[in-house]
């Protein structure tokens, strides 16, 4: 299942000029899953974040699932009805938040996350300027989607192959695990994936000459094993990873050897 992502609307804020500026430098920054009813530029002028989208939509333009590292000079573009989550990955950080109109895109974005040119971060460092005149603001917007849209700015993931069903299912798995989530049963996945559970059987015993279930299982195990390395109790561990209780962890690990 996608984890619940609660709507944080923006487009009303982009009503005047068809944008809205938001930017944040609070330590430890966290925004957990949200969406937004518009488009939304974000990037870091210090530190790092750290975030992870779910596009509901995969055959849209922005792909599926993701997590990315952002730091000065790199920023992702997300569309509107993206669930996201962002993190601080340094102590400190400072960034920006553009939200774009419709109207203002103009079907121009590139969807997902790039480097800056030298051009592109200029005129986001000017955007969020104590000192830009605010008739100055709407064409730097408009030259930054056009700066988007020319493709200058070289994507940030480098392009491979479409993952497989069977990579797809584990990427699946691997966010939940990653960002703290209940990890979806295997027929939630196969229903996001738009396929059976018959067939996503069939793909992983001819990838991994292994059934989902198990995957899951080893995967869940595995994650047990980190967090209880870290200190925490298999009673912790067991809440934290969605278990009835710390009796059903400890069956998996003794069932699942290293």
């Amino acid at each position: 299942m996608t984890p619940y992502a609660y709507l944080s609307p923006k487009l009303a804020l982009t009503a005047p000029r068809g944008f809205a500026l938001r930017y944040s430098g609070l330590p430890r920054y966290h925004c957990n899953w949200h969406m937004h009813d518009c488009a939304m530029l974000l990037w870091p002028q210090t530190g790092g974040l750290k975030t992870a989208w779910i596009d509901e939509h995969p055959n849209d333009a922005a792909g599926h699932t993701g997590t990315v590292q952002l730091s000065r000079s790199t920023a992702i573009l997300l569309p509107a009805a993206t669930a996201h989550n962002t993190r601080a990955s340094t102590q400190k950080q400072r960034h920006g938040e553009l939200y774009l109109a419709p109207e203002v895109l103009k079907g121009r974005g590139s969807f997902g996350a790039f480097r800056l040119d030298g051009a592109m971060l200029a005129m986001l460092d000017a955007l969020v300027s104590s000192t830009l005149d605010p008739r100055s603001a709407e064409p730097l917007v408009d030259a930054i989607v056009m700066q988007i849209a020319v493709g200058r700015s070289l994507p940030l993931l480098p392009d491979t192959a479409a993952p497989s069903l069977g990579q797809r299912m584990v990427r699946r798995f691997g966010l939940a695990l990653e960002w703290d989530q209940q990890v979806p049963l295997v027929d939630a996945v196969a229903c996001e994936l738009g396929v059976s559970q018959r067939q996503l059987q069939r793909a992983c015993l001819q990838e991994f000459g292994t059934s989902p279930i198990d995957i899951r299982r080893r995967m869940l195990a595995g994650r047990a094993r980190e967090l209880m390395a870290q200190g925490q109790t298999l009673a912790q561990t067991s809440l934290q990873l969605g278990f009835a209780s710390s009796g059903h962890l400890g069956r998996l690990l003794r069932a699942i050897s290293h």
